[in-house]
């Protein structure tokens, strides 16, 4: 932590370049800020065409394209705190089915009941 006059004497000493924050310790990340950013094209191009993307086959894309490894579920934490939104996909089209078309197969549907 870098208390204001430790601050202070770092920019008498040294000027301007000296406040730049030292390197970070420890092993460099294995992934970028530009490697997140890099499925966001990919992701509006796919779904104009209306093709469906999963976190596991999404964080298969990064490690072929990008050659970062990335687990989906951390994939999901990191797209999250990107302000990056999704919804699970309908397994049911019942909402787009046709009223009438409907009512035509139950009719026909209590027919068969009856005559069983």
């Amino acid at each position: 932590m870098v208390t204001v006059r430790k601050a202070l004497h770092r920019f008498l000493d040294g000027g301007f370049e000296a406040l730049a924050d030292a390197a970070r310790p420890g092993r460099p990340p294995r992934w970028g800020r530009e490697d997140l950013d890099a499925p966001e094209d990919m992701l509006d191009g796919a779904a104009a065409r209306g093709e469906i993307w999963t976190l596991p086959t999404l964080a298969e894309w990064l490690h072929r394209e990008r050659g970062v490894v990335l687990d989906s579920s951390w994939l999901s934490v990191l797209l999250h705190q990107d302000g990056f939104r999704w919804k699970r996909t309908r397994d049911s089209i019942r909402h787009q089915a046709d009223p009438s078309l409907q009512a035509a197969a139950w009719a026909r549907l209590e027919g068969l009941r009856l005559c069983g």
